[in-house]
């Protein structure tokens, strides 16, 4: 009797992991400040990890939501399809949102790389190969570029907000050996405020001090799975489970790390840890 109960638990767990927890996406507000001058405080939708692998109406009523918000920026940090099956989605669900002053992304290593089951489990240890199969990322680059959003491999975006310049710094995946810090950050400007979009938080091992003002990254998930008193899980960051989520400051920039929308096709679970998207207002001195 005791396992037929232990039984019964487990599957109620398992289906409010899969079924409800997962589709109770938040839109966290919050407010920071830079030591940079703006002329008015600026509106920045973060999203991450959306992994897109086909049709998903809960999240596209979620998109219907966020479309009513004003933002300035969309900033998107990886992970944005799951598959190819899921670029159509995607950018159905992408093209709703229209922000004033720019959309911009870069990519995730599952934008690169078709993870399928096995390759999901054994990509939770270190060491790994990368999976066989290839997304058609360049692909996914045109099609993004065709409802206005710019992915940033590498490179910078310089983008005037009534008059004064805002640099956009975009690194490519880590994970895949794409990224290239000093590439991107070729168009740093002390002078100008400074933003980072990186789907690895951990790029601050390699950044200087200072170097940039506000930071934009997901991967982790929030840790996907919390436990009271325990925090997340399983992070995915060299910097420690504490910087699975939230707003940081570190090497003297504001970190904006997303729980992020989704996960791995074969892997919707989340415990403590709902799905995010972040409207950040940054305000100047």
């Amino acid at each position: 009797m005791g396992y037929l109960v232990f039984a019964v638990l487990l599957a109620l767990l398992y289906a409010w992991m899969h079924w409800v927890e997962t589709m109770k996406f938040e839109l966290n507000r919050h407010r920071i400040t830079v030591r940079k001058k703006l002329p008015r405080p600026i509106r920045i939708l973060h999203l991450s990890d959306t992994h897109f692998a086909g049709d998903e109406p809960v999240l596209a009523r979620f998109f219907d939501r966020l479309s009513r918000e004003e933002m300035d920026f969309v900033f998107i940090s990886g992970d944005i399809i799951d598959c190819d099956a899921g670029m159509f989605s995607c950018l159905e669900n992408l093209k709703k949102l229209k922000p004033a002053c720019g959309f911009f992304a870069v990519f995730g290593n599952h934008d690169y790389y078709d993870f399928h089951i096995l390759d999901t489990i054994i990509h939770n240890f270190p060491g790994q190969a990368l999976p066989k199969t290839m997304n058609h990322v360049d692909l996914l680059s045109e099609e993004l570029q065709t409802i206005g959003v710019k992915v940033l491999r590498n490179e910078t975006a310089e983008v005037s907000v009534e008059g004064v310049p805002v640099l956009i710094h975009g690194l490519d995946n880590p994970t895949t050996g794409h990224a290239n810090i000093r590439k991107t950050m070729r168009q740093f400007d002390q002078g100008k405020v400074n933003f980072l979009l990186t789907h690895l938080v951990d790029v601050f091992l390699d950044i200087g001090e200072n170097e940039i003002d506000v930071s934009f990254s997901g991967h982790s998930h929030g840790g996907q799975f919390r436990l009271p008193l325990v925090g997340p899980l399983m992070t995915h960051t060299a910097l420690g489970k504490r910087y699975a989520s939230g707003i940081w400051n570190i090497q003297g920039a504001v970190c904006c790390i997303s729980r992020g929308l989704s996960s791995s096709r074969f892997f919707r679970v989340r415990l403590l840890c709902p799905p995010e998207a972040i409207l950040l207002t940054v305000h100047g001195i």
